[in-house]
């Protein structure tokens, strides 16, 4: 059961699985998310204009001012014979190389923009042709805006063993009603992007996005519901958070952190933080630092759930014995 802040990572590690074990995607499966690369591109133009406005900076050109109001008031139309406009799409290339650009990216920690979004404003006159469909990296990057409503299942087969994904983003903010059905899972995969460090909530300026993602991590691997299972910790985007130290240093936001800017004594000391945070001496937690394309993700995953699973025979077996003797 995948779960984790927003943006963390859950949907790329379900692909990763799909990928690994069921040989990627077909061509007519990655033009499905034709629409969900557009939505990612345009919606992190739009989060990147307002994001320079309310920091008060301003685009350099004038004609960059321009097409900040045309990218805002822009909409992806749900209709798979949808094209990106190309006037569009030159706009965002346009703004995404303005000389104020690198100013407010120095300064991202202070509005939300997605960790993808470097990644599709440099790839925008790719995926605004006519023909286009969007290759793996797109789709490993892409995260879509609207989730299912209710439980999303999708099984894996290996070999004998068929594993059993339960996605249950659409049901956060009603964890409490649900959390009690999975009582029987065998593992919970818990996502933490390492990126976020730096990033405020929309709704509490003074709390950051890991904060957030750390005060779930505790009620999840503490909730009595779950004393049978393991837990499968990722922290994902480690490219991301190498990349952003630099700019945004780690004490900043850990002033008792004294590590330096290395980015692995960083991540180490985030994973301990999550670690710590578990009080159920039961509770095994599998942990493993990732990036996108990270084929270790899925065996973790395997070796996590058959350890589970052979744990709690163990001492079903054991507590079977224990009764004999009564």
């Amino acid at each position: 059961m995948p779960t984790g802040t927003p943006g963390s990572g859950k949907s790329t590690i379900i692909k990763q699985m799909k990928i690994i074990v069921q040989d990627g995607y077909t061509s007519e499966e990655l033009a499905e998310f034709r629409l969900t690369v557009y939505e990612n591109l345009v919606d992190s133009a739009k989060d990147l204009v307002s994001g320079t406005r309310k920091i008060g900076l301003e685009f350099v050109q004038d004609i960059n001012r321009k097409d900040a109001t045309q990218i805002l008031e822009y909409e992806i139309e749900a209709d798979s014979s949808f094209r990106l406009a190309p006037d569009i799409a030159n706009a965002i290339d346009c703004i995404w190389k303005d000389p104020i650009i690198a100013t407010v990216m120095d300064r991202s920690s202070e509005f939300y923009l997605p960790d993808s979004a470097p990644y599709f404003f440099s790839e925008v006159q790719r995926i605004s042709q006519d023909d286009y469909v969007p290759s793996l990296r797109d789709v490993l990057k892409a995260e879509a805006k609207a989730r299912p409503k209710g439980i999303v299942e999708m099984t894996l087969n290996v070999g004998e063993l068929p594993i059993r994904i339960l996605d249950v983003s659409g049901l956060q903010s009603e964890r409490k009603k649900w959390i009690h059905c999975f009582e029987a899972v065998t593992s919970i995969i818990f996502c933490a992007a390492l990126s976020h460090y730096d990033q405020v909530l929309w709704e509490d300026k003074e709390q950051t996005r890991m904060t957030e993602s750390l005060t779930l991590f505790d009620s999840i691997v503490n909730s009595r519901w779950f004393s049978r299972m393991s837990v499968i910790l990722f922290l994902t985007k480690i490219e991301v958070f190498k990349a952003k130290l630099a700019k945004a240093p780690f004490e900043r936001y850990f002033p008792e952190y004294t590590g330096g800017q290395d980015a692995h004594t960083a991540a180490r000391y985030i994973l301990r933080k999550y670690t710590q945070a578990n009080r159920a001496s039961s509770l095994d937690v599998y942990a493993h630092i990732t990036n996108e394309f990270d084929t270790l993700n899925f065996r973790l995953v395997l070796a996590a759930v058959k350890d589970t699973i052979l744990r709690n025979a163990l001492q079903d077996i054991e507590i079977l014995r224990n009764t004999e003797f009564l």
